[in-house]
């Protein structure tokens, strides 16, 4: 497998594990008509997550490959705690750290209001669906309830392609 720019791993997803995770990142931006979608991978053994899948304008261009350390950004805030979180304004969050790339690619595409839940394969987490909008954006309970139910629809897609 070849290598991904910037994310720390010697192995690309496998073919089939990236169109199901194209698949789950395209689904989300259609369904909550957000401006990014994105789906973030933790390998077996690895605490950081990497960028596997994006949805928006311009592609997945600056999304793919890169990583996230362990509770880093929100989709590692919502590995780490195990339930789907959101945030009005990451770029202003002081609760949640956020790796320099992230803020830069936040800024860049002026990306503001995010939401994630975790990716239960198997039932184990193994990665985050994450929504990325702009400024003004908000998720509601119901919102979440909605994207940890496609979160699980397509940790069913995952699983059959791992």
């Amino acid at each position: 497998m070849r290598a991904m720019e910037g994310s720390g791993s010697s192995d690309a997803p496998s073919p089939d594990l990236a169109a199901a995770a194209a698949r789950a990142a395209s689904t989300a931006r259609d369904r909550f008509a957000v401006r990014r979608a994105a789906l973030f991978w933790q390998e077996e053994g690895s605490d950081g997550l990497t960028c596997i899948a994006a949805a928006g304008e311009g592609g997945a261009e600056g999304w793919l490959g890169r990583t996230l350390a362990a509770g880093v950004g929100m989709a590692g805030r919502a590995v780490a705690e195990g339930r789907p979180v959101w945030s009005a304004d990451l770029l202003a969050d002081s609760r949640v750290p956020i790796a320099a790339w992230l803020r830069e690619r936040l800024e860049r595409e002026g990306l503001h209001s995010v939401a994630a839940t975790p990716l239960r394969v198997g039932g184990v987490v193994r990665g985050a669906l994450g929504l990325l909008d702009g400024a003004g954006r908000s998720f509601d309970d119901e919102d979440l309830r909605r994207l940890a139910r496609l979160a699980d629809e397509a940790a069913l897609d995952l699983e059959r392609a791992i």
